[in-house]
């Protein structure tokens, strides 16, 4: 290319419009900041969601544990409260359902 051609060339370029160097520096910061922001709010909202879901799951297995003891218990006292029985023959002591006793009661004491 000769010189002529390359004159001219340069010569429009600046005419056209060249892009400035300078960078929008303060609002790449600012986006940074709320970047730096929103990914600590989520991780602190996931912390605490895996946190309420796993403490649930840990309490609910707890107390589905079937107990036992108690499972005897409510057994033996639901046998006391719906069952005839003889508890002491000699004394002429009986147990009855507990319905019968207090038909009884009310009947014997009026109302």
């Amino acid at each position: 290319m000769s010189k002529e051609v390359l004159d001219q060339h340069h010569q429009t370029a600046g005419h056209v419009g060249i892009e400035p160097d300078n960078l929008p520096v303060k609002s790449i910061a600012w986006a940074m900041v709320a970047l730096v922001v929103i990914v600590a709010a989520c991780f602190i909202v996931g912390r605490q969601l895996y946190w309420y879901a796993s403490s649930n799951a840990v309490q609910e297995a707890e107390l589905n544990v079937p107990n036992k003891l108690l499972s005897e218990l409510n057994a033996a006292d639901k046998d006391q409260l719906t069952n005839y029985d003889v508890v002491d023959q000699q004394k002429g002591v009986y147990r009855l359902p507990i319905d019968e006793g207090i038909k009884l009661y009310v009947k014997k004491n009026g109302d």
